[in-house]
Parts: C-alpha cells; sequence; structure tokens
C-alpha cells in the first residue's frame, strides 16, 4: 500500500501597500504562481510582491 499525501502545496501571491503583506490570490501550480507574479510586478511595480508556499489539506481543497 502506497503512502498517500494528506495536503496538497499551494502558492499564495502576497502584496504588501504599506500596511504589511496581504493575501491576493492562491494558485495550485508552482508555474501558474510565477506568471501571475510576474504579471502583478509589470503592472504594480510601487508594491513589493511575494510568494508564500502553503500546505492546505485535501479535505478542504475538494
Amino acid at each position: 500500500m502506497a503512502y498517500e499525501r494528506k495536503t496538497i502545496d499551494t502558492w499564495e501571491l502576497q502584496l504588501n501597500y504599506g500596511y504589511g503583506w496581504e493575501y491576493t490570490l492562491t494558485e495550485f501550480t508552482r508555474e501558474e504562481a510565477r506568471a501571475r507574479l510576474k504579471e502583478y510586478r509589470e503592472n504594480q511595480p510601487q508594491y513589493p510582491a511575494r510568494l508564500v508556499k502553503k500546505r492546505v489539506r485535501k479535505e478542504e481543497v475538494a
């Protein structure tokens, strides 16, 4: 019997508008998250942006 993971890796995009880091969106693949990060950095260069890796239980996603 193979091991089945109980979590899913997600990437959370966070922006800092001057009041601390705020959640903006969540992507399920790293490639999509990096694409969204690039778009935000191109369109809003005055605000710092970052990606944070999170783990979410499968029951919460499904």
